[in-house]
């Protein structure tokens, strides 16, 4: 796992840069902290960790506020938006902790959906945007289709339910998104 120099977060993996200081990530840390493995995920964290950037539970007693509710104490992040909440904010999607935001967000691995498009060439463009920005991509159904004499269209993409899809790591989703929101696409 990567791990940030200056603030020691752990990063999945495919991640370059610190999503809280920029820094470039190493693959492992100068101190004598090793990992120890999360205590509801089992993912690797660091001790001096706030929370596990795998799964969004708050780690080693930390004391926070849940943003929506600050009379309520935090219980876990948003794996994408690192925004603290309560049990009654916190959406649990196979194992990982979501805000009412993100909640819908199609997550596949240590991958998250951040565009899709059965245009492969606005799919393309939307690509070399964010890979310009230094942002870490994975493309799915990026190829021609070329099925059943259809030719590589819009029509023929949606008539096979074969969109693009465009994922980033999740320490890179809001970074992306607002790239693309700035850039209407």
């Amino acid at each position: 796992m990567p791990y940030c120099p200056n603030c020691k977060t752990e990063y999945n993996p495919g991640v370059l840069h610190c999503h809280d200081c920029g820094a470039q990530l190493v693959d492992t840390l100068d101190n004598n902290s090793p990992a120890v493995p999360c205590v509801r995920c089992g993912g690797d964290v660091t001790p001096d960790s706030d929370f596990c950037v795998h799964c969004g539970t708050l780690l080693f007693g930390k004391k926070s506020q849940c943003e929506t509710h600050p009379e309520r104490g935090a219980v876990a992040v948003c794996v994408l938006c690192r925004r603290l909440m309560c049990s009654d904010c916190a959406k649990e999607i196979n194992g990982r902790s979501f805000c009412e935001e993100h909640r819908k967000v199609e997550v596949e691995e240590e991958w998250v959906l951040v565009f899709q498009s059965v245009d492969f060439f606005e799919a393309s463009v939307v690509r070399t945007k964010l890979e310009g920005a230094d942002i870490t991509v994975s493309a799915q159904n990026e190829h021609s289709i070329g099925y059943l004499g259809f030719m590589d269209t819009p029509i023929g993409r949606t008539n096979l339910e074969h969109p693009v899809k465009i994922f980033v790591p999740f320490d890179q989703y809001v970074v992306a998104a607002q790239l693309l929101l700035e850039n209407g696409t």
